[in-house]
C-alpha cells in the first residue's frame, strides 16, 4: 500500500511539473507520523520577495477581491493583491506563507474613491523579526516609492494591528472579497 502511494504521488508531480516528489506534501506531519490537517497539506512555493509595480498585471500576483472593500483597518478602503505562490493557502483558516509571500496593499483612507497609497508586507527570511513573523513592512507612494514615514522595517504601528491574525501568518485581509 505505502509502495502504491508513493508511487501515485511520484506519478502525481510529474504530471503537475514538479521537478521531484519532495515538492508535494503527501499528507503526513514532517517528523510526527500523524495525518497532516487540510492546512498541513498544502505547501507554498518561494514568493518574489519585493514589490512589483506591474502588480496588478503580473502573473507573479493575484487579488481575490472583486472591488475595493471599506474595512475596520486603519488604511480605509482597501484592495490586496497577494504573490501567487499563496493563492492554495488562502483558502485555509490558518496557514504559515514562505519566505519572499508579497502582499500589496491598495488603500484609500477616506474611502472617497481616491488611492492614496501601497501598504506593503514581505516574509523575510528565519530570524528577521521572529516575534512577528519575520514580516518587513512599508509604506508606499503611488508610484511604488518607499515613503519615509513611517520607516519601512519593523513598523511598530502595523505589527500591532498584525499581530491579531497569528493564525494567517500575520495577513489580515486574506478573507476579503
Amino acid at each position: 500500500m505505502e509502495l502504491k502511494l508513493a508511487l501515485s504521488v511520484f506519478a502525481l508531480a510529474s504530471f503537475a511539473g514538479c521537478s521531484s516528489s519532495s515538492d508535494v506534501t503527501i499528507g503526513v506531519v514532517p517528523d510526527s507520523g500523524a495525518p497532516a490537517d487540510a492546512a498541513d497539506a498544502i505547501t507554498a512555493a518561494p514568493g518574489p520577495g519585493a514589490f512589483a509595480a506591474d502588480y496588478k498585471t503580473s502573473t507573479s500576483f493575484f487579488t481575490a477581491m472583486s472591488a475595493p472593500v471599506k474595512g475596520t483597518s486603519p488604511h480605509g478602503t482597501t484592495r490586496i493583491w497577494y504573490s501567487s505562490n499563496v493563492k492554495d493557502l488562502l483558502s485555509q483558516a490558518s496557514f504559515t506563507v514562505p519566505e519572499g509571500t508579497t502582499a500589496i496593499k491598495e488603500f484609500d483612507m477616506n474611502s472617497d474613491g481616491t488611492l492614496d497609497g501601497l501598504a506593503v508586507m514581505i516574509k523575510k527570511p528565519a530570524g528577521y523579526d521572529p516575534a512577528h513573523g519575520d514580516w518587513y513592512y512599508d509604506m508606499r507612494d503611488l508610484a511604488g516609492n518607499v515613503m519615509p514615514d513611517p520607516p519601512a522595517g519593523k513598523v511598530a504601528m502595523c505589527i500591532t494591528c498584525h499581530s491579531k491574525y497569528k493564525a494567517t501568518d500575520y495577513l489580515a485581509g486574506t478573507k476579503l472579497r
